[in-house]
């Protein structure tokens, strides 16, 4: 199944969550790692410190998501007035 070439409005409104899950999960696990080492129960460690590091990612990207279009609209009009 391949991607579709221009996202559809479910697309666009699901991808913040989408995103927070993702990334919530890589960093949930480094700072574990980093703060704990890996040793027994590391994965029970990652996984709750995931289940505090979710919920507060979804809504963040969802109320931050307004700002962070701005900031990428603003930094697409320098980077084309650059390279024009």
């Amino acid at each position: 199944m391949s991607p579709s070439p221009t996202p559809t409005p479910l697309m666009q409104r699901l991808l913040p969550g989408c995103m927070a899950f993702y990334m919530s999960a890589l960093v949930s696990a480094v700072v574990t790692v980093v703060n704990t080492g890996v040793g027994d129960g590391v994965l029970l460690r990652a996984l709750s410190a995931w289940s505090l590091a979710l919920p507060v990612a979804v809504v963040a990207a969802y109320l931050t998501r307004p700002l962070a279009m701005a900031t990428a609209r603003m930094l697409s009009r320098l980077v084309a007035r650059d390279a024009g």
